[in-house]
């Protein structure tokens, strides 16, 4: 068998993996969703060896000068950078380098929206419009602040949901780096005031393991990360991978008002998405 042949059916495991994920998470995901706004899965949903691999790719695409420094969205109109934090979109030009991840976010993308699409369609997800963003987080107590997974810089499109998928083989307690889902509200203090946050079993806090999923509206979910250390190096930044679904708004009459203008640092990771073409 040649080396292409192999590689053929390595991508093609890839995309079994995924259905075969989504089939067994893909229901209490929506079931999640629509009780509480979010949810996580307690372990990984991919095997150990696809992950390796889809790591390798991740540090190759580092080590190749792929990552630009990242971004958020400060009051939904400015733009700053995230101290070391640095980003890239897996694109299809990024497919000889990381064929794993690329063949993950096709397949992905593809059936996720699908499958939310028949769970909750008043929402019009657009399918031909999916954002992705994949975040190093080179420690030296790099955080997120407290953010929405939303931003004036992508219209007409909006992100509506947030699917994490975390690659951290390394990762212990001591390399920090967790997620707080803080519930409902454009600030902690709106969110911990809402009444559907303890009810909805939060504030939450939930370690970067690998192959962890989490899922949540992008438009309503306050989430925050904590300060990451990587004490060894490449090995133990934080990588974490969001796919985006999007809606679209209807209106492209040109008569609805401006948006605001935005204002981004120059040289730094575009913010608004080039939705990932393959």
């Amino acid at each position: 068998m040649s080396k292409e042949d192999e590689l053929e059916i390595d991508y093609k495991e890839v995309n079994k993996q995924v259905l075969a994920s989504l089939d067994r998470y893909a229901g209490e995901m929506i079931e999640g969703l629509r009780e509480r706004g979010w949810w996580a899965s307690e372990t990984a949903v991919l095997p150990a060896k696809l992950r390796r691999s889809m790591r390798d790719e991740v540090e190759a695409l580092w080590n190749k000068g792929e990552f630009q420094q990242s971004q958020s969205v400060r009051g939904g109109t400015e733009y700053y950078d995230k101290k070391h934090v640095f980003a890239t979109e897996i694109t299809g030009a990024k497919y000889e380098t990381a064929p794993r991840l690329a063949h993950y976010t096709v397949a992905m993308s593809r059936e996720l929206a699908r499958r939310v699409s028949a769970a909750f369609p008043d929402m019009r997800l657009d399918e031909n419009y999916i954002g992705n963003k994949l975040n190093m987080s080179v420690g030296s107590g790099a955080a997120f602040d407290a953010h929405l997974d939303v931003g004036v810089g992508e219209k007409p499109f909006n992100r509506k949901l947030s699917l994490l998928f975390y690659l951290n083989n390394s990762w212990r307690p001591a390399l920090g780096g967790e997620i707080v889902l803080l519930g409902e509200g454009a600030t902690e203090e709106e969110a911990a005031s809402h009444p559907g946050t303890v009810a909805t079993g939060l504030p939450l806090t939930l370690s970067p393991i690998s192959g962890r999923w989490i899922a949540f509206w992008s438009d309503t979910m306050l989430h925050k990360v904590l300060a990451s250390e990587a004490p060894a190096g490449l090995e133990d930044y934080r990588v974490s991978y969001v796919i985006w679904l999007c809606t679209k708004d209807d209106d492209q009459s040109g008569d609805s008002p401006p948006t605001a203008a935005i204002s981004k640092p120059p040289g730094s990771f575009e913010a608004a998405p080039a939705f990932a073409s393959f």
